[in-house]
C-alpha cells in the first residue's frame, strides 16, 4: 500500500479546467456545450463530469445521514438492514377467485405485499352495459369486488395480518370510503385483528382529474368521504392509512420528473388543508398520506427523483408544524409503464430490473414490478414470478440491503437531486399560486405543461434520438407472441355478475350520504354486513359532475407499434407483408454499412426486405429493372459512389416505374438537388424523421 502511494504521489490531480482544455482539444472544434453537455426533458443540463465542489454546493447535505432531516438519504438511519422494502406485486385478474389462486402461489415465493385494483364498472354501470353490448367484449382486468362474499372469496385460505395490503384507485369511478367499509366490514364478520395490520386504502382523485378529465360526486362529498376513512384508518390501527397521493398518473401521462413531484406535493397539500378544516391535527393527516410513484428507464433521473420529493414533503410538513415521523414521505414504487412495449416484451424485464434497482437505491419503502406481458393481457404464473424475482435477485443475491444509501455521497446523484429539488418546488410553487392542483386543472396549466414534454419525446423518438430496444430500433421480426396469458371469458365475468345481484339485499343507502361524514363509515360497515353491495351505496351518493380536460395515457412505444401492426394486417389480409428492395452498388464492404442501416430503419414497420445482388455500374443494374417488383426501392452505397450511379439510375427507373418511389440511402447534401432532378424521392440517415418517412411510405402502399 505504502508504495502505491509513494507511485500516485509521483502523479499530479488535474484541475477541471484542465481536463476541460484536454476534452475540448479531442473534440475538434465542436462545441463543448453541444456535444458533452445533454439536456432534459426537466430543462436540466448535466454536465459530463462531476466532482467534489457540486456536491458540497449542496448545502443540506452537510449534516445529513440516513434517517435524519430532510431524509434525502431514507427515512431509516439502518436503512434497508433494520427491513427491508416490500416486495408487492399486482394482480391483474376480473375475478376474485382467479386472484386467490394467484396470491397463494406467490405469497409462498417471496412476496409479502398485495396490490389490489377494485373495479365496480359492471355493476355500477350495469343499464348502461345493457344499451351498449359492445362494451363487455373488453373485460377489465382489475378484480371485481361487490360485496362481503367477494372480500371471503378473494381472500379465502389467506392470513390477511401478514401483509401489507394497498388498494390503488379505482376503477371507473372514487369509492374509497366504500371499499375501506367493505373491508372493514369482513375483518369483523371474520374477527380479524386489525390493530397490527398495514393497510392503505388509496384514496386519491387524481386518475379520475387526469385520465378520465371528470369527477362524478361534489368535492364536498369526496372530502367528506376522505375526512370518514381517515378516521376510519385511525380507528383501526397505526398502521392503517387511507390516502395515496398518485403520481404514476402523472408519470404515465408523458410528464418529466418536476411536473410529478410538483403535481404530487400539490394535490397532498390540498388534502392536508381540507383534513385541517375537518378538525385533524397535521401529524393525523400526515400519517395518513402515502405517495405511489413510478420509476422509469432514466436510472439516476429516478433515484434523485424520490430522493428530492422525500425533501420537499418534510420541508412542506416540517412548515405546517408536523413531527419528525409525519415529515418522512412513504414511497411506494411501481415501474413504469410509459417505456414498456408489445413487441419484443421481453425487453420489458429488462427495463423493469434497472427501474426496480433504481427505487431500491432511492430507498422506497415498497415496490411493485410489473409484469414483462402487462401490455398484452392478463399475466401469466410465469410472468408473476419473473417480476417477482427482480425484487428477490436484487435484495437476496445482489446484496443491495447490505450498504445503507449506497447512492450516497456520489457527486452527480447529489447534484441532480438537489437541481429537483429546486425544480420541482418551483412547479409546487406555480401551482399554488393558482389556488391548488384542481384549479390548475381547471386552468389548462398541467395539460399544457405535460402536452409539451410529450411532444418532445414524440419529436425524439420519431428521429430515434430516444431509442426503444425492439421498437424504434433492432427490431426482431421473427419473435413468437406470448403464449400463455391468462384468458378469462366474457361467460365467467358476467356469471360472477349474475350471482352479486342475486345475493345483494335491499339497505336504505340514501340515508347513509345525508348522515355527518363523522358516523358515515359506521353506516356504511353495517350496510355491507346486511347484504349491500359497493354499486349500492355509490349510486345512492350525491351526483355532480365536474369536467376537465382530460390527459391521455402515454406509452413511448406505441407510436412505432402502430405501424408494425398495420404492416401485419396487410400481411394478414394479402398474404404478405410490405415490400421494399435494396439495389446495392459498389463492393459488399461499400455498399454494407448503408444496407446494414437502412434495414433497421425500415424493419421497424415491418417491411419485408429484399436485397439485390449488388452492380458496379448503373447500367448493369438498370439492364435488371424488370426485375424489381418492390413500390420502394433504396439505393445503398457510399457518397463518392452515388454520382456515378444515381443520375442515370433514378432516371431509368422512374421511366420504367413513375409511380413508384425510389429513395437513397445516405446525407449527399452537395448532391440532393441534383438526385431530386433525376427522379430520387427521398434521403434516409440518421437525422431523418424515422416514424414520419415510414408512416408515409405505409400511406403510399396502402397498408395505412
Amino acid at each position: 500500500m505504502s508504495n502505491q502511494k509513494e507511485l500516485l504521489s509521483e502523479f499530479s490531480i488535474p484541475t477541471y479546467d484542465e481536463w476541460r482544455n484536454a476534452a475540448v482539444d479531442t473534440l475538434k472544434g465542436v462545441p463543448f456545450e453541444k456535444k458533452l453537455i445533454t439536456k432534459t426533458y426537466e430543462g436540466i443540463e448535466l454536465q459530463p463530469i462531476y466532482n467534489e465542489s457540486d456536491r458540497d454546493k449542496v448545502a443540506y447535505l452537510a449534516d445529513s445521514l440516513p434517517g435524519n432531516f430532510p431524509f434525502t438519504r431514507g427515512t431509516c438511519p439502518a436503512g434497508y438492514k433494520s427491513h427491508s422494502w416490500v416486495v408487492s406485486q399486482e394482480f391483474s385478474y376480473p375475478l376474485p377467485s382467479m386472484v386467490n389462486k394467484a396470491l397463494k402461489e406467490d405469497l409462498e415465493q417471496g412476496l409479502n405485499g398485495i396490490t389490489l385494483r377494485v373495479c365496480n364498472c359492471n355493476t355500477i354501470y350495469e343499464k348502461e352495459y345493457a344499451k351498449h353490448p359492445e362494451w363487455n367484449a373488453c373485460i377489465c382486468g382489475d378484480v371485481q369486488i361487490s360485496d362481503l362474499k367477494d372480500f371471503e372469496d378473494l381472500f379465502d385460505g389467506i392470513d390477511i395480518t401478514k401483509y401489507t395490503i394497498q388498494f390503488l384507485p379505482t376503477c371507473p369511478v372514487a369509492y374509497f370510503l366504500e371499499i375501506a367499509t367493505l373491508f372493514v366490514a369482513y375483518c369483523q364478520k371474520h374477527n380479524i385483528n386489525t390493530k397490527d395490520m398495514c393497510v392503505n386504502f388509496g384514496f386519491g382523485l387524481t386518475q379520475y382529474n387526469v385520465r378520465n378529465g371528470k369527477l362524478d360526486n361534489p368535492t364536498e362529498v369526496l372530502m367528506d368521504d376522505m375526512a370518514a376513512l381517515v378516521k376510519l384508518c385511525n380507528e383501526q390501527g397505526e398502521k392503517w392509512s387511507a390516502i395515496s397521493i398518485d403520481a404514476t398518473v402523472i408519470h404515465n401521462s408523458g410528464a418529466h420528473a418536476l411536473e410529478e413531484i410538483g403535481c404530487a406535493a400539490s394535490i397532498a397539500v390540498a388534502y392536508i388543508k381540507e383534513l385541517l378544516k375537518r378538525g385533524f391535527n397535521i401529524d393525523e393527516a400526515a400519517k395518513n398520506i402515502h405517495f405511489s410513484f413510478s420509476s422509469g428507464v432514466r436510472f439516476f433521473m429516478e433515484i434523485a427523483k424520490l430522493r428530492a420529493a422525500r425533501v420537499i414533503w418534510a420541508k412542506i410538513i416540517k412548515e405546517f408544524g408536523g413531527n419528525e415521523q409525519s415529515q418522512k414521505m412513504r414511497i411506494h414504487c411501481f415501474t413504469s409503464k410509459v417505456d414498456k412495449t408489445k413487441y419484443d416484451p421481453y425487453v420489458n424485464v429488462l427495463r423493469a430490473t434497472t427501474e426496480c434497482l433504481a427505487a431500491i437505491l432511492a430507498g422506497a419503502n415498497s415496490i411493485t414490478v410489473g409484469t414483462f406481458d402487462e401490455e398484452l393481457g392478463m399475466p401469466s404464473g410465469s410472468s408473476r414470478r419473473i417480476a417477482r424475482n427482480v425484487q428477490c435477485v436484487l435484495r437476496d443475491e445482489a446484496h443491495l440491503i447490505d450498504t445503507i444509501d449506497p447512492a450516497g455521497g456520489a457527486y452527480y446523484i447529489e447534484a441532480l437531486t438537489d437541481q429537483i429539488v429546486q425544480g420541482a418546488w418551483a412547479i409546487f410553487r406555480d401551482i399554488e399560486k393558482t389556488g391548488c392542483f384542481c384549479d390548475a386543472l381547471k386552468s389548462g396549466k398541467v395539460q399544457e405543461v405535460i402536452a409539451a414534454v410529450v411532444a418532445k419525446r414524440i419529436e425524439n423518438i420519431s428521429y430515434r434520438r430516444d431509442t426503444i430496444l425492439g421498437t424504434n430500433k433492432y427490431p426482431n421480426l421473427i419473435e413468437k407472441p406470448v403464449a400463455d396469458l391468462v384468458c378469462v371469458t366474457l361467460d365467467a365475468v358476467k356469471k360472477h355478475i349474475e350471482e352479486v345481484q342475486k345475493r345483494k339485499k335491499s339497505n336504505d343507502t340514501i340515508t347513509i350520504w345525508k348522515t355527518d361524514w363523522k358516523e358515515r363509515a359506521t353506516k356504511m360497515i353495517e350496510a355491507f354486513k346486511n347484504g349491500a353491495t359497493i354499486a349500492d351505496l355509490w349510486l345512492a351518493k350525491p351526483m355532480q359532475v365536474t369536467e376537465f380536460k382530460p390527459v391521455p395515457a402515454f406509452r413511448a412505444a406505441a407510436l412505432f407499434e402502430g405501424l408494425r401492426k398495420a404492416s401485419e394486417d396487410y400481411k394478414a389480409k394479402t398474404g404478405k407483408a410490405p415490400q421494399i428492395y435494396f439495389e446495392a452498388f459498389g463492393t459488399l464492404k461499400q455498399s454494407k454499412p448503408r444496407a446494414d442501416f437502412s434495414t433497421d430503419f425500415f424493419a421497424v414497420a415491418g417491411f419485408e426486405i429484399t436485397i439485390g445482388k449488388g452492380y458496379d455500374t448503373a447500367d448493369e443494374a438498370i439492364k435488371n429493372l424488370a426485375a424489381v417488383s418492390a413500390p420502394i426501392v433504396v439505393i445503398c452505397s457510399m457518397d463518392d459512389i452515388y454520382p456515378e450511379v444515381v443520375p442515370a439510375y433514378a432516371k431509368a427507373f422512374k421511366e420504367k416505374y413513375p409511380k413508384n418511389k425510389l429513395i437513397v440511402a445516405g446525407n449527399p447534401t452537395e448532391y440532393i438537388e441534383q438526385f431530386k432532378a433525376a427522379g430520387v424521392d427521398d434521403f434516409i440517415h440518421i437525422k431523418s424523421n424515422v416514424y414520419a418517412t415510414l408512416d408515409g411510405l405505409l400511406k403510399f402502399i396502402g397498408v395505412m
